[in-house]
């Protein structure tokens, strides 16, 4: 029994307007309420500025609540970064520290990428507020007349002190910080604001595609269909523990004969997750019941290899929320995954999923559920409408309200 929204492919756009309206049909939020709050805000000229437009859950949030915000009323752009892979691999390790005490990173590189990062070459001055997502443009806007909003999207309650305090002097003169958790940030000063990540359910890719149309996907790949699918969606990068995870399925197919899917793709900025791809090749070299698809930007495909998976597993290391996880709930999948960073604030264990530590318990959970459809549908029906109360966009539009009133 499937929990999810079904609803056509072919009802789904990129307007706005439409999707605002969809907002109530498919989910039953209101939006009229949410237009006439928005008014307060109108005319607010915003420029969001991330490192790409594809790749990643930054990306696919923002891309979304871009759009939103002009539907409702605001100017706002939305703008990549375009520096050289140098920067982006000196960014990627910066990030690293920023999440992991141990991770270093040199005085010479930090001043090389204080250098590269006055050069990059974005829009800061013809806009009321800029809209920071992450390191990458704080010290390129420092000088801007424009308002300050500086989004965090990972856990830095753990960052290297020396890179922290680097960075806090930036992040404390923003007008507005947003993390998605209190216990995600160290001690910081000025005007902070909690907004968890969330999904829009008027895309293809939050689509519970029908099972005979998902089908059709699984013979493309070669998927096979007569035994269960156990599917991890997400970058090939490290943190993610694909390898991990293969170790995990490995102890299940000793009990349960089944397939694993890894699929996912490379953001730009993520310059370590190349490698690991062909790594992973490697390391599942030969395993006739291993897939590993590199599907960038194709939504339906990961939509459907979601909807006809038995269980879903994200089994990172580090993990500040997890939209995989979301979208996966949304579907009303039974999901296993690690008790890691901001995962906990979706999966509830026993309730909405259950939570695993290393491989060993990734793959008791994964034979739990397997061994016990009782159990996968319940899971499945309370993550969907846990994603339902808390992780749509509707509730992330309006709580952006709160930093508009506080920056105009």
């Amino acid at each position: 029994m499937i929990f999810g929204v079904y609803i056509p492919v072919k009802k789904f756009y990129n307007n706005f307007m439409d999707n605002l309206a969809k907002l109530q049909e498919v989910c039953g939020i209101g939006t009229s309420r949410l237009r006439q709050e928005y008014k307060a805000a109108a005319g607010l000229r915003l420029n969001i500025i991330t490192a790409g437009r594809y790749g990643s859950g930054v990306s696919e949030v923002i891309g979304r609540v871009n759009g939103y915000f002009n539907e409702l009323g605001l100017c706002s752009n939305w703008e990549n970064i375009t520096a050289s892979d140098e920067f982006f691999t000196l960014s990627k390790k910066i990030t690293n520290a920023l999440c992991f005490s141990y991770e270093t990173v040199s005085d010479a590189e930090l001043k090389r990428f204080a250098l590269f990062s006055r050069e990059l070459d974005f829009d800061v001055c013809g806009y009321d507020a800029l809209y920071l997502n992450d390191h990458l443009g704080l010290i390129a806007a420092e000088y801007s007349p424009a308002k300050k909003i500086y989004r965090c999207h990972f856990d830095i309650s753990g960052a290297n002190r020396k890179i922290w305090e680097f960075f806090k002097p930036y992040i404390e003169s923003c007008d507005a910080i947003i993390f998605t958790h209190p216990s995600f940030h160290k001690e910081l000063k000025g005007n902070i604001f909690y907004i968890p990540p969330s999904i829009d359910p008027c895309t293809v890719k939050n689509t519970l595609v029908p099972r005979d149309e998902a089908l059709k996907v699984l013979k493309e790949f070669q998927i096979p269909t007569d035994k269960p699918i156990i599917t991890q969606v997400g970058r090939f990068d490290k943190t993610k523990d694909p390898f991990g995870v293969i170790d995990a399925f490995r102890f299940v197919r000793a009990q349960i004969p089944c397939s694993l899917v890894l699929a996912g793709g490379h953001a730009r900025e993520d310059t370590d997750s190349r490698a690991s791809f062909d790594a992973l090749q490697k390391y599942a070299a030969g395993d006739a019941d291993i897939f590993i698809l590199a599907i960038d930007k194709q939504d339906y495909k990961i939509a459907a290899l979601q909807s006809v998976s038995d269980v879903i597993v994200q089994k990172s290391l580090s993990e500040s929320f997890g939209l995989a996880i979301t979208e996966a709930l949304w579907k009303a999948r039974p999901v296993v995954a690690s008790d890691v960073g901001g995962i906990p604030l979706q999966i509830k264990h026993d309730k909405t999923g259950l939570l695993c530590r290393d491989a060993k318990t990734c793959a008791a959970a994964l034979l739990e559920i397997l061994q016990s459809p009782a159990l996968a549908r319940r899971l499945g029906k309370n993550g969907h409408e846990y994603v339902r109360e808390h992780f749509l966009i509707s509730a992330e539009l309006e709580k952006h309200l709160d930093i508009f009133k506080c920056i105009t």
